[in-house]
This record gives C-alpha cells, structure tokens and sequence, in this order.
C-alpha cells in the first residue's frame, strides 16, 4: 500500500524562560485538521517540550512522505539545524517550508527546501499534499505541476515555479474546520501556564490582517486584508478548547478590539451562552469606550496588553502608530475604570530617540496607573520599515529571550538602557506595592 503521511513540524525548543504565553501551535493544529479532512495521515511535531533528539527520533520512526516545517525568525537557526537531520534520517521525504521568514525570503528557503509555501498557506499546502500523495506517478507530478494551482508556491527543483500567494477569503476561513489539537501536550502546558498565571490558557485568533502600518512590525502572512471569522465557528472552537481542560484564552488578534460590533457581539454570545471562560486580549487604546469596556469584563476579560511604545508624541509619530499620549492616557483609564487590568508594553532606544524621549517614555510609564509593564529595545523584524532604516542587524542572533539586546548598530549604549530599564521597573513595583 502507498504511504499517505505528512508531518508537520513546529520546531520551537522550550528554553525555560519564565513566561505565560506559550501555547500549542495554531498553524500547525489547523493545517492537521484540513490535511485529515482530505483522508491523509499527518502526524504535530511540537518540538516546545522535547530535546532535539527527541524530535529527531519521532521524525524517524514516522517517516512521512511530505515533511512540512514553519518557521519564523526566533527559530530559524534550529529549524534549519533540524532539517539537515532530517534529510538524513528521511531522505525520500518531500522537505516544505512555511511561515512568515519563508514568505518573506523564498528564495532563501528554496535554496535548502524542496518547496516554499508563502502567506496563508492553509489551502494550497493541503491541496499539494492531497495532489502529490495521489498521484499515480509521483515524480510526472511534480515535474508537470501548475503553479497557478497552489498559490504562493515557491522552488527552484525539478525547474523554478513561482506563484503569488492569496488571502483567505472570509468563507475560506470559516469553512475551515476546528484546528486540530489533539495529541499536543496539553498537561505541559497548562502546567507551566498556571505556574506563572493561575490560569490554564489556550490561544485562538478571530480576526486576520491589518490595515496599520507600525514602523517596526511586519505581517508577510496575514497581510492588510481585515477578515472577522463567523462568531458560530469561533464559539465552537471555544468550545472545544474547553473539552481540552482550558479556562481561559489568549486572543492573540491585532485587531480584536478594533471593531466595535464584532467585540460587542464577541462579548454578548458569551455572556448569553453562559461559556464559562476568562480571557485576555491585545488591544488598540483608541477605540475603546466605557460600555465596550464594561461588555468586555462582563464577558470574562481580566487583562489587556496595550502596545503603548513611547511617553512622547514625536516618536510615536516616528513609530507610525497612530495615536498619541492624550489618547493612550484616556484608553488606559477607560479599561482601568471597568475593572480590566492594563499591561503595557514599551520600546526605549528607537533610531531617532535622544535620552530626553527615552525618559519621557519611562516617566510616562510610571504615570499611567499600569498593572504591568515591559520594556525592550527595537526588534527588527524582518519585513518591517524598521528593518530597512537599521545597518548591522545580526543573521544568527535572534533566539535569545528576554533579554535587553540591540540586533543591530545603535547609537545608544546598552549597558545604560539596562539600568535605566531596571530602575523603572524597581519604581514600579514600589508604586504598586503603595496602591495594593
């Protein structure tokens, strides 16, 4: 019998850093469901609690025909490392990369993988997978395929194809099914998030794309198309995240907060249905009103993080975000006045700051009346404006977490930004402790 098998590989290595926001992997979960909607085998290689080795065993004692590995610029270097391996391991396999750093270099990636699949990859990976595994002779396949038939598809074997990747449509999206999320190690990471939050968090996403054009974001995959998922499949999927022993979600949307109507209705099906689950969320500070905020905590919201940047309006202006300090200042006590905790975060040291603008921001911080804060310095994110402004960026120095470290050359002196850090983050917590 001919072998049907894809496996999916998400090749992040838990480094036991602190944290609370680490959750199965979506993409992966979703790719798993469409591919098993067409009858094919597939195996998650959630590499976040296991050992290299580990990861490299599974991988060989499943043997998959198709091997299909995100990747985004945390993790590339282990990814890469890991598919070296595998080509050794299993050499027939058909080796395709995914993600936002294959979206954003194909070439790059065609250059090690057999294929690339850029942008939303959740039709045209399946249907290659479905094609590909069906076909009555393999290699005729893929020496005859149609690029126009898989959108977004990249590779320089077998002769180069090239074709422009495609937004979900809206019906796309929520004719797919429930991401697949059995088999992840659901105990491991209820476990560690519960250590650190009291709560058991599984994160899910609603809406896609966004129309902003923050400096120093990049968003090759979703792009600027907004696309709001059919409340029916979302309450569904919350749902089944329930069935899993979750009480409580990370809504990981840019956007979620953006429309007024679709949270409104968000928070209403909610509370009607009586689903009995907190959350928290992202949000913009600009479009939030008492009654929007009020429907949110009734609803389960307990926190919001706020991407608040800068305590001074120029270089807000300079970060292309939009809004300026009055407005933060007033989104901040709308939440505040509802009952929902703020978490800010804050970008110190930005190409084009002084130390003037850098205190601003620290000063501004403490003034705000936050529940938490956190600081770091700009992220070149490839693909981002601010990417294309800096010199020097490092290629193989991306994976260090939680640490105050410039990735490219800049002008302002690390070792004082830390200290300058550091004693906000004392003052902070003094502050807080006078309130509690």
């Amino acid at each position: 019998m001919i072998s049907r098998k894809v496996l999916l590989v998400y090749p992040y290595f838990y480094t036991g850093i602190i944290k609370d926001q680490l959750f199965p992997p979506l993409g992966i979960a979703l790719l798993s469901a469409l591919l098993k909607q067409k009858g094919i085998e597939v195996m998650k290689l959630d590499c976040t609690f296991l050992t290299f080795e580990e990861a490299v065993q599974k991988a060989r004692d499943y043997n998959p025909d198709i091997t299909g590995i995100y990747i985004m610029t945390t993790f590339a270097q282990k990814a890469l490392k890991l598919l070296e391996e595998l080509k050794c391991i299993n050499p027939n396999s058909i080796y395709a990369a995914g993600g936002p750093l294959p979206t954003l270099y194909p070439d790059r990636f065609a250059e090690k993988f057999d294929y690339v699949f850029k942008g939303e990859a959740a039709k045209s990976f399946p249907d290659f997978c479905r094609d590909y595994l069906g076909a009555p002779s393999r290699i005729e396949f893929l020496e005859g395929i149609d690029p126009q038939g898989y959108p977004g598809i990249h590779r320089y074997k077998w002769g180069m194809i090239d074709s422009i990747a495609k937004h979900l449509t809206k019906d796309e999206i929520d004719a797919c099914p429930l991401p697949d999320r059995e088999a992840f190690a659901h105990d491991k990471y209820q476990e560690l998030c519960h250590m650190h939050s009291g709560k058991k968090k599984a994160s899910i996403m609603m809406t896609y794309g966004c129309p902003f054009s923050c400096d120093f974001c990049s968003k090759p995959v979703f792009g600027n198309q907004v696309r709001f998922r059919s409340l029916d499949r979302v309450i569904e999927e919350i749902r089944d995240i329930i069935s899993y022993g979750y009480d409580s979600l990370w809504i990981a949307d840019d956007l979620f907060t953006f429309d007024s109507e679709f949270l409104m209705g968000f928070c209403s099906r909610i509370i009607n249905e009586d689903i009995n689950i907190s959350w928290s969320c992202l949000s913009r500070v600009d479009t939030i009103s008492d009654e929007v905020a009020c429907a949110m905590k009734d609803a389960g919201c307990y926190k919001v993080y706020l991407g608040i940047e800068s305590g001074n309006d120029d270089i807000l202006k300079l970060m292309g975000k939009g809004i300026d300090t009055a407005t933060v200042r007033r989104g901040v006590e709308v939440f505040k006045r509802n009952g929902i905790e703020c978490a800010g975060f804050f970008i110190v040291g930005y190409p084009g700051e002084t130390l003037a603008t850098i205190e601003d921001t620290f000063e501004f911080s403490l003034s705000l009346g936050l529940d938490e804060i956190s600081f770091n310095v700009p992220y070149p994110l490839p693909g981002s404006k601010l990417y294309e402004r800096v010199s020097g960026i490092s290629a193989d120095d991306w994976t260090i977490e939680n640490e105050t470290r410039f990735l490219y050359k800049s002008e302002f002196d690390e070792k004082w930004l830390k200290g300058r850090i550091q004693q906000t983050l004392e003052s902070f917590a003094r502050l807080k402790m006078q309130y509690e």
